[in-house]
């Protein structure tokens, strides 16, 4: 078998019929695809079971609820394709997906990177045109790495397809969020070769109801876990750019987390203001020594100038029209 595709299930009953009738519905049909429940209480099974029973091609394997990573790792225990990749379950996929990027498969590349959509109220919008050539080697990818990362693409593993033999010895991090970037680090530093694939065919849907749109008290303990899982890999390969992408990983850290304070809460409401500022000023305590202002440009010291003035003046009304949702 070339393809197994994972998706991870919890609560999605709305959405993973789209999901999953898209995988179905695929021109390309040498795949598996093998469905985690990581202990839905709503409809999510039934609708999951309505394909397990009519198409040998999908599985479906229940666990108690332990969390995304424990779900996504009970997957990889299950898998028999020779590539990999996944699929969240409220998000779709172009029909010809697959049949488009077997012939990259063909090549029996490490790693397949593509572009995709972000959809937004029903509206699709390219996330972006990267016309990255394909890495040979690995010093070609640790040259290549800074645009790629820059370009925000370690934050996803639903664009890339992954070969079996990479993932065998590898485990998501128990994280709410955030665990796709520290295996994509992982990842890398196995790679010797990557091949890019500039049409986009992954839907990813951005609900208001998604994890990553709620305010998540543990965020800076996360970027910290991917700062550190960088760290290791530019360490691993002794990237003489360390020093500078390590000072715009501590930046987008900063902002990163700042933006997640103004996220609404689970009820809707969010953070008062008292605690927001004192979240902001633990946040700017553990980054700004981490930070080179020499090393920003004008507008990046301006943002972070703006922030400092709202902390002295115990007033973020500004912050807040600027990053409430």
């Amino acid at each position: 078998m070339l393809l197994s595709i994972i998706v991870p299930l919890y609560n999605t009953g709305k959405f993973v019929s789209q999901a999953l009738h898209s995988i179905q519905n695929q021109t390309f049909t040498d795949f598996e695809c093998i469905i985690i429940d990581d202990g839905s209480t709503d409809q999510s099974v039934q609708v999951a079971q309505t394909f397990t029973q009519h198409d040998a091609r999908f599985k479906l394997f229940l666990n108690p609820h332990q969390g995304l990573a424990a779900t996504l790792n009970t997957a990889l225990h299950h898998v028999h394709g020779n590539y990999i990749t996944f699929c969240d379950s409220d998000d779709y996929l172009e029909a010809d997906a697959y049949q488009n990027l077997q012939p990259l498969i063909q090549k029996n590349p490490d790693l397949i990177m593509s572009n995709l959509y972000f959809e937004k109220n029903n509206h699709s919008i390219q996330n972006s045109n990267y016309k990255f050539h394909d890495l040979q080697g690995t010093a070609e990818i640790i040259r290549s790495f800074p645009l790629i990362y820059r370009q925000q693409l370690m934050y996803y593993n639903t664009n890339k397809i992954y070969r079996r033999n990479l993932i065998d010895k590898l485990s998501f991090n128990d994280l709410t969020v955030g665990l796709d970037t520290i295996f994509n680090y992982q990842i890398f530093a196995q790679c010797k070769t990557i091949l890019f694939n500039r049409d986009p065919y992954y839907h990813y849907l951005q609900r208001k109801g998604s994890l990553v749109n709620h305010f998540d008290p543990q965020r800076l303990a996360i970027r910290e876990k991917e700062t550190h899982a960088l760290i290791n890999l530019l360490h691993q390969w002794h990237a003489d750019y360390a020093e500078q992408l390590l000072n715009e990983e501590w930046f987008n850290t900063l902002i990163n987390v700042v933006t997640n304070i103004y996220a609404p809460l689970p009820n809707g409401k969010t953070l008062t203001q008292s605690a927001r500022l004192n979240r902001i000023k633990a946040t700017l305590t553990y980054c700004l020594p981490q930070i080179n202002f020499d090393c920003l440009n004008s507008s990046q010291a301006s943002l972070i100038h703006q922030i400092q003035q709202c902390v002295r003046e115990n007033n973020d009304t500004v912050l807040f029209q600027q990053y409430s949702i």
